[in-house]
Order: structure tokens, then sequence, then C-alpha cells
């Protein structure tokens, strides 16, 4: 009897504990621009252009060698994967993550992230690899990208 009740009285402690460390670590803004930079590449990776368009802000700009882009709107966003994502998947993309990603808070309000993405074919053999740099604001509905570039990897941005 003595001993159930000292399990009992463990097991209790053990989740006031766990309970307690949970509500006194809350996430840090850039940890949550981090986790939704990574949903945003896992999004890519199931090639959801639905989803991955919901990441942003609109109007968004996107930056590429070709020259700023405006996209005023959802369905504008969404056209622009889908295209994307039919092109990258005739090549054999499969899936990416990222090799490397920095966050910095600009202000309350405004993030700027950098960092490396590999993308990989099914058989995990690398397809691409490029720098993308967010701007990303936060609204309502949490951070969203309202800037994109893409640039060479010697170029990635690194934060102090």
């Amino acid at each position: 009897m003595c001993k159930c009740l000292a399990i009992l009285g463990f097991l209790l402690l053990a989740n006031v504990g766990a309970i307690a460390g949970e509500l006194q670590t809350p996430i840090s803004d850039t940890q949550a621009v981090t986790q939704v930079l990574q949903a945003y590449e896992d999004a890519w990776s199931r090639h959801d252009a639905h989803s991955i368009a919901a990441f942003y802000n609109e109007p968004a700009m996107r930056v590429s060698p070709d020259g700023p882009t405006v996209r005023a709107d959802r369905g504008m966003q969404e056209a622009f994967f889908r295209g994307i994502l039919a092109h990258l998947l005739e090549q054999g993309y499969e899936r990416s993550s990222w090799e490397h990603l920095e966050v910095h808070l600009l202000d309350s309000q405004t993030a700027i992230a950098s960092g490396v993405v590999v993308r990989r074919r099914s058989d995990g053999g690398e397809f691409q690899r490029q720098a993308v740099t967010y701007g990303l604001w936060r609204t309502g509905e949490g951070w969203k990208i309202f800037l994109s570039a893409t640039h060479e990897p010697s170029t990635e941005l690194r934060f102090r």
C-alpha cells in the first residue's frame, strides 16, 4: 500500500512538473518564425500549392534574378506556386528541408529570415540548393511572409 502511494505521488509530481515547465517556457518570436518556416517547407514537401500560398500575406513580393514580382492576392499566390511545383515535379523534385536557417527580429511585428534550402529527389539525391531570404510580418493569423528573395547559397544572410 505504501509503495503504491509513493508511486502515485511520484507520478502526480512528475505531471505537475511537466505542466509547470510547459507553462513557464513560452515560445519566443524567433522560435515562432522558425516553426512557421519549417511548416512552410513541409507544405512544399507535400506539393500543396494551396497550403504554401497560405503562408503569405497579401500583397507579397518575390525577388529573383529575373526581378521583382508582386502577387496581390491569394489566387495569384496559388497559381504561382502551382506553376513552380509542376515544373519542379517534372524535374524529379520530391521534398525539401532547411540546411541552415537564421531568424532576426527587426521589431515586435517584423522579422527577417535567411537560410539555405535543399531540395531532394525521391531517391534522396540532391536536386537543388538555394538560399532564400524572407521578410515576415506578425498578423492576426500569426507570422506571414510578405517578401521572398531567392539567391545563391554563398550569399545567404548571417545575423550576429
